[in-house]
C-alpha cells in the first residue's frame, strides 16, 4: 500500500488484537523486505504491520530521487505515515531508522519505540570501530559527488552480516539496493541530534555484544539518555532481524 510517497509492505491479521499498528524502518542498503519474518510473525500475533520503504527503493527514477535524499525527508515522510494510522502507532526501527524514528516521536504521538541496532545520535559520544572508520575514506568521493551508492558486498558482509548465518548472506546481498549519498553521510557524521525530553512514550533498546557498527557501549548510552529498558544479547551483532534466534 501507498502511504503519501512511501510504499509500505502491510501485512493484516487474521485476528486483530491490538489498536496500534506497527510500523517497521529499516536502515541503509535496505528495505522493507528485511522486515518479511519479523512481519509475518507478529501479524500471527494479533499486530497490523506496515514495513516501509523511504524514497528511492522501487520507482522508476530512483537515483534521481536518491540523489536528493536527505535524512529529513526521511523524518517528513515517516511523520506522515504515523498520522495515517488511525491509532498512535508502535515503531520498530533498525539502525539509522531508529534515528529517524526518535526524531518523529519527538514531534508525532505513538505507542512505543523500538530501536535495534540504532546509531547515537550527535549528542552521545561514540567510539568509532576502525572498521566503521575506513568506509568513510574508502567512500568518500562517492559521498562528496552526492552520488548513490552500493556498500560492497565484502564491506556488508564484514560488518552488518558479521553475526548472519552465511547461508542467508546471499539471499539479502542480492536485495541490497543503492544508498542516499546524504543519509550515508549523516550515518557517518551522526549530525542529528536528538531531544529525549520531547519523546514521551515507553522506549526499548535491543542490540547485541558483537555489533560491528554500533558497539554495545554506544547503544548502553542510547537507552540511557532516553531513559529505556536495554536487551543486549550476547553473540548477536548489526543485522539482528536476520541473525540465528533473530525472528
Amino acid at each position: 500500500m501507498w502511504i503519501g510517497d512511501l510504499l509500505a509492505d502491510a501485512s493484516p491479521p487474521e485476528k486483530p488484537k491490538f489498536k496500534s499498528p506497527l510500523v517497521l524502518i529499516h536502515g541503509l542498503w535496505t528495505g522493507s523486505w528485511c522486515w518479511r519474518p519479523w512481519a509475518t510473525h507478529f501479524s500471527n500475533l494479533g499486530w497490523e504491520c506496515w514495513a516501509i520503504n523511504f524514497r528511492g527503493r522501487f520507482e522508476t527514477e530512483r537515483r534521481t530521487l536518491l540523489k536528493r535524499l536527505q535524512f529529513q525527508d526521511c523524518v517528513e515522510d515517516l511523520k506522515r505515515v504515523i498520522r495515517s494510522a488511525g491509532f498512535p502507532p508502535v515503531l520498530v526501527a533498525h539502525s539509522l531508522g531508529g534515528v529517524v524514528a526518535q526524531k518523529a516521536a519527538e514531534d508525532e504521538k505513538i505507542s512505543a519505540l523500538i530501536l535495534l541496532s540504532c546509531l547515537p545520535p550527535r549528542e552521545i559520544q561514540m567510539a568509532t570501530p576502525r572498521l566503521r572508520r575506513n568506509l568513510r575514506l574508502k567512500y568518500a568521493p562517492l559521498i562528496f559527488l552526492r552520488r548513490p551508492f552500493c556498500l560492497e558486498e565484502k564491506d556488508f558482509r564484514r560488518l552488518w552480516l558479521a553475526s548472519v548465518p552465511q547461508g542467508r548472506h546471499a539471499d539479502i546481498l542480492g536485495r541490497m539496493v543503492p544508498e542516499s549519498s546524504y543519509l550515508v553521510r549523516e550515518f557517518l557524521d551522526r549530525r542529528a541530534e536528538i531531544d529525549p525530553k520531547r519523546i514521551r512514550c515507553p522506549v526499548l533498546v535491543v542490540g547485541g555484544s558483537e555489533d560491528r557498527v554500533v558497539p554495545a557501549t554506544s547503544l548502553r548510552a542510547v537507552a540511557q539518555s532516553l531513559r529505556a529498558d536495554l536487551k543486549e544479547y550476547p553473540d548477536h551483532g548489526h543485522w539482528v532481524m536476520g541473525e540465528a534466534g533473530g525472528d
